[in-house]
């Protein structure tokens, strides 16, 4: 057949249907899959939450008031604050006792914890991860990124070599285990490596199903299909979760609320079809085709025997010609110049989305209010982030957007850590975070766009990796408020502002059909400063 004949076959979308209710139904599941994802990303925090004020205990004292407990038993610091980790050897007999006569010892039996400001039992605070232990709820943190790390290696070698469906069976699998253990653990190190192997799951346990959907959504629906699943379902988990953990009344019960729902994406990896882009990118044709004839016949559309085996000799034809039965790696996107370039872009920008997002998520526990109501409150502004992307991108662009939030996300942040009165820094840093979730999302579908079916699910495995290098820096950049209370903010504006500058020579993709090879995409990274669109038929 002359090649001139295939090039109708390029995007068969407009053959089977670009939105009908094969696509509708992939949407559908992605649903659950983001509510999922926020559970995995956001509910460590509620399993090790610690209340900010907690007190030795003093059995001689319990009788009393809290009051006058921390009175007679308690030093205080130099802050005028009541000592965390330290008691007196003796207690006082009365509340006129001189508090010179007595010597600061460590606590022995145990701590009192604040239970109006956490009303229910974390693994922090049944295990006593505070004073020396404290370290202990950064460590487990560590460790489930530690975990994701390795996730996205893995599961993105398995999601471009054994198919997006595999990727999602195995990676919720390793969310389902790790939940379940971590249930049931009474120990750091139990607890530790439960985390780690639910943070294999992280990103994949959703992106695999991401992937798969915007292979299969016509040009002017991939936007909406990126981004609706996580404006509503994953705002909703995250500002579900500390109720969830509210009501529990106990971290385990709590850990297993938020992990069984795994079940219902197990199940759906089972169901769903595979990917006919990435069948056709590994030359699996006839799976390809047979799953292409299902979804025009969900699709209601009418196909005539020729026109497949037109599109099946053309499909053959395409991966002998330009695959040749290579196996890729993600090496092969670093091979050129312009190749490497790119993904060094993509790469920095990404960390920068991610340790900018995390900071502002964890930023939260700097501030003296109701840690559920002040994370519900930072949560909702996920559902106006993931609206403007839907609004904006098929409008004005990738590039613009992602430009434009970098840098009011950079002038938030600058205006949070000048400002003085806690409304206005709060305030300041909700608009940032508002921002920096814009970025998150845009982000996100933006670096599918740019990479090749080949080669997708690794490359966004290498992105996604380097994204969770920046989360685990994000403790230590809000760490540096101990040396001045404003710094944090002022390298997220920093950082922010690089990640604005970086990205102007990465390649527009907005009204353009996803590249399937290494050489269709390289075509396209033209590194330019303009605004450049390619056309579809390019």
């Amino acid at each position: 057949m002359p090649p001139r004949d295939c090039e109708k076959y390029e995007d068969f979308l407009p053959i089977i249907g670009e939105f009908g209710a094969f696509q509708k139904r992939l949407l559908v599941c992605m649903m659950p899959a983001a509510l999922i994802l926020s559970f995995n990303y956001f509910g460590q925090i509620f399993m090790i939450l610690m209340p900010k004020h907690h007190w030795c205990r003093i059995p001689e004292l319990e009788n009393l008031p809290m009051k006058e407990q921390l009175k007679r038993g308690i030093p205080i610091k130099n802050d005028d604050q009541f000592e965390t980790c330290f008691m007196y050897d003796v207690p006082f007999e009365s509340d006129k006792s001189d508090n010179v006569t007595r010597t600061k010892i460590p606590c022995n039996n145990g701590w009192i914890y604040d239970r109006e400001a956490i009303p229910y039992e974390s693994i922090a605070i049944e295990y006593n991860w505070v004073c020396d232990s404290k370290e202990l709820s950064t460590y487990s943190v560590i460790t489930f990124f530690m975990g994701s790390i390795v996730g996205c290696l893995l599961f993105g070698y398995v999601t471009d070599h054994w198919g997006r469906l595999v990727a999602l069976f195995l990676s919720n699998i390793c969310a389902m285990v790790g939940g379940c253990i971590s249930a049931l653990c009474k120990d750091f190190y139990c607890f530790a490596v439960s985390r780690f192997v639910a943070g294999l799951a992280l990103n994949t346990c959703f992106i695999a199903l991401f992937i798969l959907a915007l292979e299969n959504v016509g040009i002017k629906y991939r936007t909406l299909v990126g981004n609706l699943p996580l404006t509503i379902f994953f705002t909703l988990g995250a500002c579900t979760l500390p109720w969830v953990a509210y009501a529990c009344g106990n971290w385990r019960y709590y850990t297993m609320a938020i992990t069984l729902p795994v079940v219902l994406m197990i199940l759906m990896s089972w169901l769903l079809p595979e990917s006919p882009s990435w069948l056709v990118s590994v030359g699996k044709i006839k799976r390809a085709i047979q799953v292409l004839k299902e979804a025009a016949k969900t699709n209601g559309k009418t196909i005539s025997e020729e026109q497949w085996s037109d599109m099946q000799q053309c499909f053959e034809l395409k991966f002998l010609d330009e695959q040749s039965n290579k196996q890729y790696t993600c090496l092969d996107l670093f091979k050129t110049l312009r190749r490497a370039v790119v993904m060094i872009i993509l790469i920095i920008t990404w960390m920068i989305a991610a340790l900018v997002y995390d900071a502002h998520v964890r930023v939260v526990d700097l501030l003296d209010t109701d840690v559920f109501i002040t994370f519900t409150v930072a949560s909702l502004v996920e559902l106006p982030a993931g609206i403007v992307p839907i609004l904006l991108l098929d409008r004005v662009g990738r590039k613009p957007t992602m430009i434009a939030s970098m840098l009011l996300c950079a002038s938030c942040s600058l205006f949070a850590g000048l400002l003085k009165g806690q409304w206005n820094v709060t305030i300041a840093a909700l608009c940032a975070r508002f921002f920096v979730c814009i970025v998150y999302n845009v982000g996100q579908q933006w670096a599918s766009e740019i990479l090749p079916t080949v080669l997708r699910g690794q490359g966004l495995a290498v992105i996604n990796v380097m994204g969770q290098v920046g989360a685990l820096i994000s403790p230590i950049v809000i760490y540096t408020h101990h040396f001045y209370h404003s710094l944090p903010m002022f390298i997220i504006a920093f950082l922010s502002l690089i990640g604005a500058v970086v990205i102007v020579v990465l390649p527009e993709t907005r009204n353009t059909v996803l590249p399937h090879t290494l050489e269709e995409a390289e075509k396209r990274w033209t590194l330019s400063c303009r605004k450049q669109i390619i056309k579809a038929d390019q």
